[in-house]
C-alpha cells in the first residue's frame, strides 16, 4: 500500500513539472511571438525608410544627371573652344567649338598628352607646349594661327585660365580659343577703306589739278598736227603729244572713277552671269585662240539676280580676266565659278563669284597692299585696277577678298547680295 501512495506521488509530481514546463514554454512562445511582431514592424519601418532613401537618392541622381547635362551642353553650345588639361598634360575636355576651330575630334584626343596633339608647331608663330601652358601667368591672351591644308589659316585669340577648387587648389589648366579670323578681315577692309578714302580725296584734288591744263595741251597739239601738214616728221610728234595726253587723260579718268564710282550709275535688277558672259566675250580677243590658256566656266544652274550696274560690274569682271590673264604668261587655267551662298548672318543670300588662275601668285609681303591705289608689280600697270574693282564692289553692297595660297596662283571672291524682292528667287 506504501509502495502505491509512493508512486502516486512520483507521478503526481512529474505532472506538475510537466505542467510548469508547458506553462513557461506557453510563457516563452508568448514572449517570441510578442517580439517576432516587433520585429516584424520594424523591419516594414526600416523597408519603408530604405524605399524613401532609395527614392530620394535616384531623385538626387536624376537632379544631378540633369545639372551634368545641362553644363555639357552650355559648353558644347559655347562659340568659344574650350580645351582642359589636368596636371599629368592629359586633354579632359574638348568642346565642339574647338573641334571646328582645330580641325581635331574629341573622342580621337581626349585622355591623350597635350604636347603630342597640340604641342609646339600646332599654333603658328607661338611656341607653346605644356609647360608653357602651366606656367602661364593667369588669364594671358594670345594671338596665333591654325593653318589646315588647303584651307586659309585662322586667326585665333588663346586664353590661358588655372582650373582650381572651390577651396583654391589648382587642378589644370583651361585653354579657350576664339576664332577672330572674321574680325581680322573686317579690320582690314576697315582699314583699306579708311586708307582708300585719305587717298582718294587726295587723289581727287591732283587728278582735277592735271586735268585742266590737258585740254589745252591737247589742244594746242591737235592745232600744230593740222598746222604741220606736209612735214610728217614733226606731224608725227605732234601727234604723240596728243596721243600722250590722251593716254594721261584716260588714266586720270580711271583715277578719277576709284574715286567717286558712283556717279552715273544705272542700277537695275540682273543676273550676274549675263555681265560675266558679255566680259567672257570681249576678253576672248586677248586670251586668243594659239594662247595656252583655258578658261573653265563653272556657274550656277539658276538665275543670280542682284541689283547693281551691268556696265560696272562688266568693268569688274574685265579687269579680274585680265590680271589673270597677265599673271600667267606662259599659259595656265582660269576657273570662274558661281554660286548661292547663305550670309554670315544666316538670314540672306549672296551671289559668289570666283575667279581662280594658276598664275604666279602675290607674294606675302604684297598682299595687304594690292588694294592701294597706284601699288602695282607691274612693269606698265597704273595700280588703280583693283582700286577701282574694290570701290564698284563696295558700291553694290558686296565684299570682294583675295588669297594666294602657298604663292600658287591667286583666288578673287566677290560677293553680292542678292535680290530676294518680287521679281528675285529665294
Amino acid at each position: 500500500m506504501e509502495t502505491l501512495d509512493s508512486e502516486k506521488t512520483v507521478h503526481m509530481d512529474q505532472m506538475r513539472l510537466l505542467s510548469r514546463a508547458i506553462d513557461s514554454f506557453n510563457c516563452a512562445t508568448f514572449k517570441f511571438g510578442k517580439h517576432y511582431r516587433q520585429l516584424e514592424g520594424r523591419v516594414k519601418e526600416l523597408k519603408t525608410e530604405v524605399s524613401k532613401k532609395n527614392d530620394a537618392l535616384k531623385e538626387n541622381l536624376k537632379e544631378k544627371e540633369a545639372i551634368r547635362t545641362h553644363l555639357h551642353n552650355i559648353l558644347e553650345s559655347l562659340t568659344v573652344g574650350t580645351v582642359v588639361v589636368d596636371l599629368k598634360g592629359r586633354i579632359t575636355t574638348f568642346n565642339r567649338s574647338a573641334e571646328n576651330i582645330t580641325g581635331l575630334k574629341s573622342n580621337e584626343i581626349v585622355g591623350k598628352c597635350f604636347n603630342d596633339i597640340m604641342g609646339i608647331g600646332f599654333f603658328e608663330n607661338l611656341q607653346l607646349d605644356f609647360d608653357a601652358l602651366v606656367g602661364s601667368r593667369d588669364n594671358q591672351k594670345l594671338e596665333a594661327e591654325i593653318s589646315s591644308e588647303g584651307k586659309t589659316p585662322l586667326h585665333v585669340t588663346l586664353s590661358i585660365s588655372p582650373l582650381t577648387t572651390p577651396e583654391g587648389k589648382k587642378m589644370g589648366v583651361v585653354l579657350a580659343l576664339q576664332d577672330v579670323t572674321q574680325m581680322k578681315r573686317l579690320e582690314e577692309q576697315a582699314n583699306r577703306t579708311s586708307r582708300l578714302a585719305a587717298m582718294g580725296e587726295m587723289a581727287a584734288k591732283i587728278a582735277h589739278e592735271i586735268r585742266n591744263p590737258l585740254g589745252s595741251i591737247q589742244l594746242f597739239a591737235s592745232t600744230l598736227a593740222k598746222d604741220l601738214e606736209g612735214t610728217s616728221d614733226s606731224k608725227a610728234l605732234a601727234e604723240h603729244i596728243a596721243s600722250g595726253v590722251k593716254s594721261i587723260n584716260n588714266i586720270i579718268s580711271n583715277l578719277l572713277l576709284f574715286i567717286r564710282p558712283d556717279q552715273k550709275t544705272d542700277f537695275r535688277i540682273i543676273d550676274i552671269h549675263d555681265s560675266l558672259k558679255d566680259s567672257l566675250f570681249f576678253s576672248n580677243h586677248l586670251i586668243g585662240s594659239g594662247e595656252t590658256i583655258e578658261v573653265v566656266t563653272r556657274f550656277a544652274s539658276r538665275p543670280l539676280p542682284v541689283r547693281g550696274d551691268p556696265e560696272l560690274l562688266k568693268q569688274t569682271y574685265l579687269n579680274l580676266i585680265l590680271n589673270a590673264i597677265q599673271a600667267m604668261p606662259d599659259g595656265g587655267n582660269l576657273t570662274i565659278s558661281t554660286r548661292k551662298i547663305t550670309t554670315k548672318d544666316k538670314n540672306a543670300h549672296a551671289a559668289e563669284i570666283r575667279f581662280a588662275d594658276t598664275g604666279c601668285g602675290i607674294s606675302e609681303a604684297d598682299m595687304p597692299r594690292v588694294f592701294d591705289p597706284f601699288f602695282t608689280t607691274k612693269e606698265r600697270g597704273t595700280g588703280l585696277g583693283l582700286p577701282i574693282v574694290h570701290n564698284i564692289i563696295k558700291l553694290h553692297g558686296g565684299t570682294i577678298d583675295i588669297s594666294s595660297p602657298k604663292k600658287d596662283g591667286m583666288t578673287c571672291i566677290i560677293t553680292l547680295p542678292l535680290w530676294e524682292g518680287k521679281n528675285g528667287t529665294k
